[in-house]
């Protein structure tokens, strides 16, 4: 029988590191709000969900891909005027010909998944409970062009770890509202902090009080709204990406060599011009990725080959069947334009108004292929980072490029957070 999302684990707090770390745990629990004492939601409010898509949908795609119409490419080139050629053509094939969609939809069925509807909007979530005691709600938020499919192969590693002293997770992925399984946005402004006050609601309906955040690209952004909202409730943030604007007018001019490469030549070098079309029109792409099923894995091709900390071939840093995962989900389900919109909805937003310091701890895990780093001394006035880890490699796509070096550092400054708040009780 599969776990009921309203069934929450009474018996929270401990990460059992030592005998008496985990009586202190516990004692914490007991006296004050612990992670899951929240009121439980009624159990209509939440739905179990199995990933099945119709097998036309698949059969439509197949013959798409099939009747693909190639452009030409300027002769001796490969990636210096967008997506190769010759590696779209060898994905493209392999898309129609090889790839096992079904494989990897059972594969996401493995882990207990969810539907529920928050502010108007379908919301499709990753459930997972760990078995042991006191394990600590974590939330894993995807940006785009992610999905929870960067997310699979960590769930596991989080909710069971082999190590009795690694802290356990309860472990929550949902796909944002326009993306994959949580279907299409029907109405205006789901921008970060709106996307970020749903799932807030989110972890309420599931009945944790306090819990952490772990997210990149898009995810930091939403983890960071979600902390400011609720102060009381997101014990700590983990973010692979933390980009900060200019502090002053002459903040750029202070800048290093090495220090203006890691935070400005991404821009500089005209790579995120992905990042202006969708902000300014995403309604007007969306017609040809919508239409085009090998257009939009070109789309895709070319954000993670610039994207990854990659040797020329991203698929050497990306799993093939993965990455074609990603791609394939957003098709099927009909989210490739809608996906795009939170670019828009964001850059309509009052984005740059001056945020006070986030005193919600931080763990910042700087992988040297980010596509922004922001220097420390910009980062320390606005937030509370007690633990920033340089990572020996790794790009953009931490989750799956890197997943043991992301899994590790996670585990470090929950087990750390921890301890800091038995001190404090």
């Amino acid at each position: 029988m599969r776990k009921q999302p309203w069934s929450v684990n009474k018996n929270r707090g401990s990460f059992r590191t030592t005998a008496a770390l985990t009586a202190a745990l516990l004692l914490l629990v007991t006296n004050s709000p612990g992670y899951g004492q929240a009121e439980i939601a009624q159990p209509a409010a939440i739905k179990p969900f199995e990933a099945h898509i119709p097998d036309s949908a698949l059969a439509d795609l197949s013959r798409r891909l099939a009747e693909t119409k190639w452009p030409d490419q300027l002769p001796g080139t490969t990636w210096e005027y967008g997506a190769d050629i010759s590696k779209v053509r060898e994905l493209a094939d392999y898309w129609q010909n090889g790839y096992d969609w079904r494989a990897q939809e059972a594969r996401i069925n493995r882990f207990d998944q969810f539907i529920t509807e928050i502010d108007g909007q379908t919301i499709h979530f990753i459930h997972e409970r760990s078995t042991r005691a006191g394990a600590i709600p974590l939330m894993l938020i995807h940006g785009w062009p992610g999905s929870i499919v960067e997310f699979l192969a960590l769930i596991e590693p989080l909710t069971n770890p082999k190590d009795s002293n690694t802290p356990a997770f309860d472990v929550v992925v949902p796909s944002l509202p326009g993306f994959g399984f949580s279907g299409p946005t029907t109405s205006r402004g789901w921008d970060a902090a709106r996307m970020a006050k749903a799932l807030n609601v989110l972890m309420d309906r599931l009945g944790y009080s306090r819990y952490g955040i772990q997210g990149g690209d898009w995810g930091s952004g939403i983890a960071r709204q979600m902390a400011r909202q609720a102060p009381t409730k997101v014990i700590g943030l983990h973010l692979n990406l933390l980009p900060v604007p200019p502090p002053s007018p002459d903040a750029m001019k202070q800048l290093t060599a090495v220090e203006r490469r890691h935070y400005r030549q991404w821009w500089d070098q005209g790579r995120s011009t992905f990042f202006n079309l969708q902000s300014s029109e995403p309604q007007t792409v969306a017609y040809a990725l919508t239409d085009s099923p090998v257009g939009w894995m070109a789309w895709l091709a070319e954000r993670f080959q610039d994207l990854t900390d990659n040797d020329g071939d991203f698929l050497h840093t990306v799993d093939r069947d993965t990455f074609l995962t990603d791609v394939t989900l957003f098709w099927v389900t009909g989210t490739v334009g809608s996906s795009l919109r939170i670019y828009r909805e964001d850059w309509l937003s009052d984005r740059n108004a001056v945020q006070p310091r986030l005193e919600t701890p931080v763990a910042y895990a700087v992988f040297p292929k980010e596509c922004i780093i922001s220097p420390e001394r910009w980062i320390e006035p606005l937030y509370n980072v007690v633990q920033r880890t340089e990572l020996p490699k790794g790009g953009h796509f931490a989750a799956l490029e890197q997943p043991d070096l992301l899994v590790q550092d996670i585990r470090l400054f929950f087990a750390k957070l921890s301890l800091s708040l038995v001190h404090r009780h």
